[in-house]
């Protein structure tokens, strides 16, 4: 389909867990005026997807066809011309380039924040010292992968939507 049709830009807004990404997402909607916003988090459950478990290291088999569909879903909006912002998880070095996961052009950026900050949010989760370790370790890879930064330490959130909507929109 992508061959057939340019697509509108995708903006792959990415950050380990703790950084407010869930936080962020009302007030980009709010903002969005014509911009497609939607968090990968949205479809899922309790962490599975049609009873399926996704949101765990287990079900890492499964994570490509569920990036598969979220190309689908992504695609629907921007073979119509409007720019997408994804909220998603921290990639691995292979899925950056376009194409890798889903046709271009794609834009990352990384929402980060504090380690202490992390680890302070995860722990009032009740998270095990085990994933914090595992989200601090996701936060590293992001601030090794992607140069475009987004700091939510501090941030008034509608004035970070602001921030990120803008830049989505200066990369369209």
């Amino acid at each position: 389909m992508a061959g057939m049709t340019r697509l509108a830009p995708l903006h792959l807004l990415t950050g380990a867990p703790g950084v407010g990404k869930t936080t962020l997402l009302p007030y980009l909607l709010e903002a969005a005026g014509g911009v497609v916003v939607a968090d990968m988090d949205e479809l899922l459950d309790d962490g599975n997807l049609l009873g399926v478990p996704i949101a765990v290291p287990e079900a890492a088999p499964v994570w490509p066809a569920y990036n598969r569909m979220w190309g689908r879903v992504v695609g629907l909006p921007r073979r119509a011309g409007h720019p997408v912002v994804l909220l998603c998880p921290v990639p691995d070095a292979d899925e950056i380039p376009d194409g890798a996961l889903w046709d271009g052009p794609i834009r990352w950026a990384l929402l980060d924040c504090a380690d202490d900050l992390r680890v302070r949010r995860l722990q009032a989760r009740g998270w095990t010292q085990d994933l914090v370790d595992d989200a601090l370790a996701d936060a590293g890879q992001g601030r090794s992968l992607i140069p475009t930064v987004f700091s939510t330490d501090d941030q008034d959130p509608r004035a970070l939507a602001e921030r990120v909507l803008a830049w989505a929109r200066g990369c369209a």
